[in-house]
């Protein structure tokens, strides 16, 4: 029996006669590799499909006078978001007196489904009374492989309803999801940059110096730093992704010491369907240190490929 699992964006939904749909799904270019005989097998025959969308949209609570939400958050040292009420609203509070009436408005929001749960399974999110089921269990056993079927039945109810509990929870959630990454993402880059400082305490004083520039210089030239994309600038930028993409899979890219991952191997995994949260669950590690390593990865392989194309010119001329 054919089986296959892709990615892909739903484009249209057509009515056609007789009261059948015609779904309309785009798959990139390289999404169904290795896949395309058995999906042949399958026109004109009866399939089993299930769809999850990689998007979550939340709405937020916005004061229509700031334009601002109505709930903050922060985080602690540990990791746990906490709201953060608004200094009128705790003096109100304090005083016992009724909180000011304030024009709002609904504002949608999206946040990637692979963050809430990461979020959910980290073990930082909150209970709610009118939810009360155990969501990281439920999240965690979903990407392990088992189905919201089976657990619905241990739970005693239906496939539909626990689908549309866990789409109620991550929505609840992923304002709070959202700062709790904006956190460890900034967590991990003071990490990063402590390292580099701790390397520079046995260089002499004149060498630190010139280590600590080159530091600056990276971070100028790091896009992370500035809230961008990691293939932005620097060599990275006069790479294409795609060919990127392909030299890796090509088996030519270099491998580096620092890097413990087989990313080749990894990268044919993240196009045949699998997210890095999964890829990094099946190792044992964070899908955040993963996708760390993996962006550090590219671009070494950027600055490789560059240098060969610089040296091809160099030796042309």
């Amino acid at each position: 029996m054919p089986y296959i699992d892709f990615k892909s964006v739903v484009k249209k939904v057509n009515l056609k006669p007789g009261g059948k749909k015609e779904i309309v799904l785009e798959v990139s270019d390289n999404g169904l590799d290795g896949k395309l005989d058995s999906l042949s097998e399958m026109i004109d025959c009866k399939v089993d499909v299930s769809m999850e969308s990689l998007i979550v949209n939340y709405n937020v609570t916005i004061n229509a006078k700031t334009n601002e939400p109505l709930k903050t958050y922060k985080v602690d040292d540990k990791g746990v978001v906490l709201e953060v009420k608004p200094q009128g609203e705790q003096i109100e509070a304090d005083l016992g007196l009724p909180p000011e009436k304030v024009p709002t408005k609904e504002q949608t929001e999206q946040a990637e489904l692979e963050v809430i749960d990461e979020f959910i399974t980290s073990g930082m999110s909150p209970s709610y009374d009118d939810l009360s089921y155990d969501f990281q269990s439920i999240i965690k056993r979903k990407y392990e492989g088992e189905t919201y079927m089976k657990m619905a039945s241990e739970l005693g109810i239906s496939s539909g309803k626990i689908v549309e509990l866990v789409d109620e929870y991550r929505k609840r959630v992923a304002p709070l999801a959202m700062k709790w990454n904006e956190w460890r993402q900034g967590k991990d880059k003071a990490e990063t940059q402590s390292g580099k400082s701790e390397a520079t305490d046995d260089i002499p004083q004149s060498d630190a110096k010139n280590v600590e520039n080159d530091v600056d210089s990276e971070q100028d030239n790091d896009p992370q730093s500035r809230g961008g994309s990691d293939d932005s600038d620097g060599p990275a930028a006069s790479v294409d992704k795609e060919a990127l993409e392909q030299f890796i899979l090509s088996g030519q890219a270099p491998t580096f010491e620092d890097i413990p991952y087989d990313f080749p191997e990894l990268l044919k995994r993240k196009l045949s369907g699998e997210t890095w949260m999964q890829i990094a669950n099946s190792l044992g590690t964070s899908s955040t240190k993963m996708q760390s390593a993996w962006s550090k990865y590219k671009k070494l392989v950027a600055e490789h490929m560059a240098k060969s194309n610089n040296d091809g010119e160099q030796g042309a001329a």
